[in-house]
């Protein structure tokens, strides 16, 4: 059985965005998919948090990889693809990935197979985007699944696109988060697991704001005011 010491050493190596305890977190849900149902994750890139999943995943387990490998600004096309699929040959997971080479809207919209108990979602970060990956997914959603979004309370889109769809849902509880990796859990919510559902989310705003600053003083090249947003040196925007 892969330790997730073991499993980071390979995907550390592997060009991503991920902190360590979000690594963890995908390896931890991986190995806590519901006997038959699978983990499907929206942006593979070159396969770092594929990697994460497929070692945590049970022996049975199974991971779609979504991803089209065709535009620059996803960190696609043939080379991510050929890294990709090394990626995973390397890990030693090539055989509990199975991998949709289109966008997330096409892979919900004729996905036929078992219901899903974990949803990665780190696309495309645009509101719009966002919104069509919960959308198509949630009606295969397993009660009890887990759904990770990435980069939430960072990239605006993706963060508007969060609170339009979870902030008061009775289907999707939030968790926690891992900086800016934010855990939900799908099942129906009474109106108080709701309302302080709701009031966890909109503390991560504080958070947000301090993101967004940081960015916008990069931007500008005002170097002392991106300092001063951070709390620790070199803080990571993910």
């Amino acid at each position: 059985m892969t330790t997730f010491e073991q499993a980071w050493q390979l995907a550390s190596s592997i060009e991503g965005w991920l902190t360590e305890s979000q690594g963890r977190a995908l390896f931890e849900a991986g190995g806590q998919l519901a006997p038959g149902t699978v983990a499907v994750e929206i942006g593979s890139h070159r396969g770092k948090s594929a990697v994460l999943i497929g070692l945590g995943l049970p022996s049975n387990g199974r991971l779609l990889a979504v991803d089209p490998f065709d535009d620059p600004r996803w960190g696609g096309g043939a080379e991510s693809l050929e890294m990709f699929r090394t990626a995973l040959e390397v890990a030693g997971v090539t055989d509990r990935v199975d991998l949709y080479r289109g966008l997330s809207e096409e892979a919900s919209a004729t996905w036929n197979g078992p219901l899903v108990g974990f949803l990665w979602v780190d696309g495309a970060h645009d509101r719009i985007s966002t919104l069509k990956d919960f959308d198509g997914w949630m009606p295969h959603m397993a009660i009890g699944g887990l759904i990770y979004v990435h980069d939430a309370f960072s990239a605006v889109g993706t963060t508007r696109a969060v609170l339009e769809r979870f902030l008061f849902s009775r289907h999707v509880v939030y968790e926690g988060c891992e900086r800016t990796m934010v855990k939900f859990r799908v099942g129906t919510a009474s109106p108080m697991v709701r309302l302080l559902s709701a009031l966890r989310l909109l503390r991560r705003l504080g958070f947000f704001s301090r993101m967004v600053a940081i960015k916008v003083a990069r931007r500008r090249g005002l170097h002392a005011w991106e300092r001063r947003f951070m709390r620790v040196e070199n803080e990571p925007l993910i």
